[in-house]
């Protein structure tokens, strides 16, 4: 019987993790979970498809030709979308990049991962909702039951702000300000950690402000609660919105057509701004993005710009690191990030 070996893989993979994204990169909960999927699948995929089990696997048994069977069996098996496929293979690469950096010896196998394509990806059109739809999708909010006003307040932020569903549920007190003059604000930290703050409308804040005297939320306490997980989840965030826009069809049937979404409400935000006039830069700054399809250089926009952008956009809405060690499973590992 051959008895499974610690290997260098293993060890890499940990360090990967701990070390380059976690403390050198500082990469936030998402991306990390992120990729810990990727390799979560990566690691069954080879257990239940090619009868290596994770404590046997070694870098050179993931070569090249592997991983293209990997993001074949993605695509095919799981029935996984071209961008969730590319998705999965930047984290793929990522590590190997960190292997042909951490051990020369495995940098032949590490170029030709690297060198393994993305898929071309068809571009969507976006997707967005219309003012008029807006103030129906909020007066949708059933405000005389505690979970209706939630909802509420999930709309305006996501709205007001456009911050992502990952972005929403993270969101503490704490990072919440709201000023008797009008001009509060929300401290959001984004991809690649980076910390934007965004204004709020009068009526976010006092959404929030009946909000958190109802839930006596404080300090630290998660905006979003949920009486089973704590805090409200992602998917949670979009149960919620289905909910919504189920009940805003019995009244308006054109509802039935759409699919609402959190990433559809930050579509809205951004298409709202820029039929206000807003610049592409300010937009960009706004969002969190990186890049908005086009080559201008973003400008530094700062908090008085975003108020006085958020006022010509319009009047509000209206409405009524662990230590590995060597007999460590490495799923085991994965499953703790």
């Amino acid at each position: 019987m051959v008895m499974p070996m610690t290997t260098s893989f293993q060890v890499m993979l940990q360090n990967f993790f701990v070390k380059r994204l976690m403390n050198q990169r500082q990469a936030s909960p998402c991306t990390v979970a992120a990729y810990r999927d990727t390799f979560r699948l990566l690691l069954r995929y080879m257990r239940d498809q090619k009868g290596i089990s994770p404590a046997c696997i070694t870098i050179d048994t993931l070569d090249a030709a592997t991983v293209v069977e990997f993001l074949s069996y993605l695509r095919n098996t799981r029935l996984n979308s071209d961008a969730t496929v590319n998705h999965r293979l930047a984290a793929i690469h990522s590590f190997f990049d960190y292997v042909s950096y951490e051990q020369p010896e495995h940098m032949a196998t590490a170029r030709r991962i690297l060198g393994i394509p993305f898929r071309s990806t068809d571009r969507k059109v976006v997707n967005y909702l219309t003012r008029e739809e807006m103030t129906l999708l909020l007066n949708s909010c059933d405000t005389s039951s505690f979970r209706g006003r939630r909802d509420r307040v999930i709309v305006l932020l996501l709205y007001n702000t456009g911050i992502r569903v990952s972005e929403l549920v993270n969101l503490k007190r704490s990072d919440v300000t709201i000023s008797a003059d009008g001009k509060g604000y929300v401290r959001v930290l984004g991809k690649g950690r980076k910390e934007r703050v965004i204004p709020l409308w009068r009526t976010t804040q006092r959404c929030l402000s009946e909000h958190f005297r109802e839930t006596g939320c404080s300090g630290d306490d998660y905006i979003l609660s949920s009486t089973k997980h704590g805090r409200i989840t992602r998917s949670g965030v979009r149960y919620r919105l289905d909910v919504l826009t189920a009940r805003a069809s019995e009244d308006h049937p054109f509802f039935r057509r759409k699919r609402i979404t959190p990433h559809v409400l930050r579509h809205t935000t951004a298409m709202h701004l820029l039929q206000a006039g807003i610049d592409i830069s300010t937009i960009a700054l706004w969002l969190g993005h990186e890049s908005l399809d086009t080559t201008h250089r973003y400008m530094e926009a700062d908090l008085a710009l975003k108020e006085k952008a958020l006022s010509r956009m319009g009047n509000e809405p209206d409405s009524n690191g662990r230590r590995y060690r060597p007999n460590e499973d490495i799923l085991s590992f994965l499953d703790s990030l």
